[in-house]
């Protein structure tokens, strides 16, 4: 997991009138702090407290934006923090917008518009195998004591929760194997499948990748496997601002003669 550190990120500032720095000097805050060169809103490092984390970073941001002159708040590059919950895995970006717009969003984890590349065993970031959870289907055409081997990779104990529950069978020729809630490592798994399918072209379905804890939104992935491809699918986080669409406005009736 690339976070699980509360608060990370960076709003670049741009130009300020030397005015301007002074008063964001002067911001009094815990979580932020005023960087001047280049001008710019980093994060502390911060000892927790009692105080509600996320309610107390959006406050510190809106001072600072406060504390900026709308005609130099205009010019703002922008940034984004981020907010992780590590108790309820909610992770929270803060985005402020060229100009100065600030949208708040909850990460919601959409594959309808991930970025995929190609997966052939390279090292990629992935939840830790301790708290790896394995959802999905895979058949394929499986070589002589395949289905032994597959079983062996799946109930290899790796994690720290429960197995979980898999199903594995063969008909016709013809292996399946059914993941729901599996806590096993997912680049072992890839490595067997590829290694049983005969032919490989063979091996096809899908796995999804997430964590039995709160926080690795960032790592999850989906593993699609396509006639021997095997595809890695990054779903994306964020939903950006929707775009608007221009209201007509309608031509004054001309006045009754």
């Amino acid at each position: 997991m690339r976070r699980h550190l509360g608060c990370t990120g960076t709003i670049e500032l741009g130009t300020l009138s030397e005015t301007t720095r002074r008063q964001l000097e002067q911001v009094e805050a815990v979580w932020l702090d005023f960087s001047g060169d280049p001008s710019a809103l980093v994060v502390r490092h911060v000892q927790p407290d009692d105080r509600p984390p996320l309610r107390e970073i959006a406050g510190e941001l809106l001072d600072f934006l406060s504390a900026i002159p709308e005609a130099e708040r205009k010019t703002v590059p922008g940034g984004a923090l981020y907010y992780l919950d590590e108790k309820t895995g909610e992770y929270v970006r803060l985005k402020v917008w060229p100009g100065g717009f600030l949208a708040v969003a909850w990460a919601a984890p959409d594959y309808g518009r991930a970025q995929r590349e190609s997966y052939r065993g390279q090292a990629v970031p992935l939840v830790p195998e301790f708290y790896q959870r394995l959802n999905g289907v895979v058949r394929l055409r499986a070589r002589p004591k395949g289905e032994e081997n597959i079983r062996a990779v799946v109930e290899r104990a790796v994690g720290l929760y429960p197995l979980g529950d898999f199903t594995l069978t063969t008909a016709e020729g013809q292996t399946e194997l059914r993941l729901c809630d599996v806590n096993t490592s997912v680049v072992s798994l890839l490595q067997v499948l590829r290694v049983v399918a005969e032919p490989a072209s063979s091996l096809e379905g899908e796995i999804d990748l997430t964590s039995f804890r709160p926080g690795d939104l960032e790592d999850y992935a989906r593993f699609v496997l396509r006639g021997g491809e095997i595809w890695l699918l990054r779903p994306a986080l964020w939903q950006e601002l929707p775009a608007t669409e221009t209201v007509a406005v309608p031509e004054p009736r001309p006045e009754p003669s």
